[in-house]
């Protein structure tokens, strides 16, 4: 579930590992959210409408039937709220 650490161990960057979320990763329906303790933990928003989707899946997400691929940063796409955002 922590984001900030690797199999290999913590990301020295500060940053979240997109390896070690798997899908998530680059899934229009993540968020990312930063705790005190310098952690960074996925949150799916497709858990807020339907709860088949957990809040906080297991990661990394290997498979997962509400995955859609992220519009590339900077498009028209990328700025639009994606559906239950607005």
């Amino acid at each position: 579930m922590i984001a900030s650490v690797s199999p290999d161990g913590p990301n020295t960057a500060g940053e979240p590992d997109p390896w070690f979320a798997g899908l998530c990763a680059t899934c229009r329906h993540v968020r990312l959210v930063p705790s005190s303790r310098g952690q960074t933990f996925y949150m799916c928003r497709r858990a807020e409408a339907d709860p088949a989707f957990p809040r906080y899946p297991a990661l990394p997400v290997l498979r997962c039937r509400g995955y859609e691929p992220a519009p590339p940063a900077g498009s028209h796409a990328a700025m639009t709220p994606a559906p239950g955002d607005e």
